[in-house]
């Protein structure tokens, strides 16, 4: 294959290859909206959850059903336990990162469709996806960005 004949395939498929670079670019930008998202949520989900544990071990620590010294001992021990523990911390992130990136998936649910089909499509369908992911960028574009036809209840005029 020479190099002219290439030139001639890729100039004919030029929107082929066009509508999958869209598909590839959209994926790409949801999955790392994604994956920030899925950072963020899963710091905040593990220190919730890492705060409830140790407010419920530390408020156990301030009562005793009988006087014992052994007893407050062992209660104080377990909260120390609780309050150095890594694991729990360790396993509500990894829950609190696929929250994060499943709701981002879902909130952005129509440019993730719509780049899947444009890169994994055939003909009508790729072109479409691509059209379409054009006039999405394009109403986001004029919509969030640049704040058109946004309604703004913090700068009202009176």
């Amino acid at each position: 294959m020479n190099i002219r004949s290439a030139l001639t395939t890729v100039k004919r498929n030029i929107v082929k290859y066009a509508a999958k670079g869209a598909g590839v670019a959209a994926l790409g930008i949801v999955a790392y909206d994604a994956h920030v998202v899925g950072k963020l949520q899963s710091d905040i989900y593990s220190k919730t959850k890492d705060a409830e544990a140790c407010m419920q071990t530390f408020s156990n620590t301030q009562y005793l059903s009988s006087p014992s010294v052994t007893t407050s001992n062992l209660k104080k021990s377990v909260f120390n336990l609780e309050v150095e523990s890594n694991l729990r911390h360790f396993i509500n992130s990894g829950i609190g990162y696929f929250k994060g990136f499943g709701s981002m998936l879902i909130d952005s649910v129509v440019p993730f469709t719509l780049g899947l089909t444009a890169l994994c499509g055939k003909g009508k369908w790729s072109k479409g996806s691509a059209i379409g992911l054009g006039i999405y960028a394009g109403v986001k574009l004029f919509k969030d960005i640049l704040g058109f036809g946004h309604y703004n209840d913090l700068n009202q005029k009176f």
